[in-house]
């Protein structure tokens, strides 16, 4: 989690040598076959829009003369970025190039915390939070997970509030990204970042509560966690439990 680089440079950078993974495949299928024109045009779309956007990062930091990007276009710039890159990574996975389609979605995480560093919202929320869980999955260290922590309330902060509304849960983005920053957070061993982290389950998804910090106290047990960690998930789950116990 360390070098992962949260900038278009690096972004353009994978995503080309996915593309040209994607192509080469692509060169090999039948002429006219339907599985030509989408990802082709798509490709061209996004090469496109990493030129833009890094006009957008250096007109930003100062880099350039050009007139800046209004934040209204970057939020429309940035969310139909994931939009094709979550586009790409389901061609890539319907002609059976998973490695190829996991990078591609996998670049919706720095992008996603691209936009939400520009101050705007993050409208296209699925691919964000399916990279997110990959990279949960794959961490180790309390240290890198402290940072994937970071980039977790990152994209927090800057969901769209209709994406946040409280409605159906079942497979839900919100539901799933503040339910993955509390697990990463448990993985980080700070109390500090559990802390809010378990909050945002209790006031936000008070149904989903009970059964997480139930299973979290068995995952105490499983792990060996530290006993600080253990104390605020024990706190946790007995505050909660007794509160639904009285109703």
């Amino acid at each position: 989690m360390k070098n992962l680089p949260v900038d278009i440079a690096y972004l353009y950078e994978v995503f080309r040598e996915q593309a040209e993974r994607l192509l080469e495949h692509l060169q090999t299928q039948p002429a006219g076959s339907p599985e030509q024109d989408d990802p082709q045009r798509l490709i061209g779309a996004m090469s496109d829009l990493c030129k833009i956007l890094r006009k957008a990062e250096a007109c930003q930091a100062g880099e350039s003369t050009e007139t800046a990007c209004q934040p209204e276009e970057l939020e429309a710039l940035g969310n139909f970025g994931l939009q094709l890159l979550n586009d790409l990574s389901e061609q890539a996975a319907e002609a059976e190039l998973a490695d190829c389609a996991r990078e591609l979605e996998n670049l919706c995480l720095p992008l996603g915390v691209w936009i939400a560093r520009r101050g705007v919202e993050i409208q296209q929320l699925a691919p964000v939070v399916n990279a997110l869980a990959w990279y949960a999955n794959q961490t180790r260290s309390p240290e890198d997970m402290q940072v994937l922590y970071g980039l977790a309330t990152e994209i927090v902060e800057a969901v769209s509030p209709h994406l946040s509304e409280i409605g159906t849960r079942d497979l839900h983005p919100w539901r799933l990204l503040l339910i993955n920053r509390a697990i990463v957070a448990t993985r980080t061993h700070r109390p500090s970042l559990m802390e809010p982290a378990f909050t945002a389950i209790v006031e936000q998804l008070p149904e989903d509560a009970p059964r997480f910090f139930a299973e979290g106290m068995q995952q105490m047990d499983r792990v060996g966690y530290p006993e600080p960690v253990r104390q605020v998930m024990r706190r946790f789950h007995a505050l909660f439990s007794e509160k639904h116990t009285l109703h």
